[in-house]
């Protein structure tokens, strides 16, 4: 006879791998239109750019970093107040255009947002510009 038993780990233990110094944190942010668009994405130790061009993928940049990066990115986010913003800012009927998708989860802050860029919270042209800067900083091109 042969017995199927599953083992199901405790919720506690989920937890643990989900909140805390073991989450993982990171910024992502994409603008551009659904299939041309520019993706920034960095953690404690590296950077990477992507280009999508017409639903191909590109990296155009992958730089290892400084871990004071994401410290230096949380101070700038709280004084802007990123975490005010709304999950979705897209226009009803809209199809096309600019749009931009903000994912971060650094410390105690965790953001998901996402929309056209036209409707963004005021802020966004900070946002674009502090990313170019780090992009520069870490000898990368500026996102278009």
């Amino acid at each position: 006879m042969i017995s199927s038993h599953r083992y199901t780990a405790p919720a506690c233990t989920l937890m643990l791998l989900t909140s805390g110094p073991l989450a993982a944190e990171h910024v992502q942010f994409e603008t551009g239109s659904y299939r041309n668009k520019s993706v920034l994405y960095y953690d404690h130790q590296m950077l990477s750019l992507s280009k999508v061009d017409s639903g191909t993928t590109t990296s155009v940049c992958e730089q290892r970093i400084s871990a004071e990066t994401l410290s230096h990115t949380l101070t700038f986010f709280k004084t802007l107040d990123i975490q005010s913003w709304q999950p979705r800012y897209f226009s009803e009927g809209l199809m096309d255009g600019s749009t931009f998708t903000l994912d971060i989860q650094i410390a105690n802050i965790s953001v998901q947002s996402a929309g056209h860029s036209h409707l963004a919270p005021a802020g966004y042209d900070k946002i674009t510009r502090y990313f170019n800067q780090v992009l520069i900083v870490n000898s990368c091109p500026a996102i278009q």
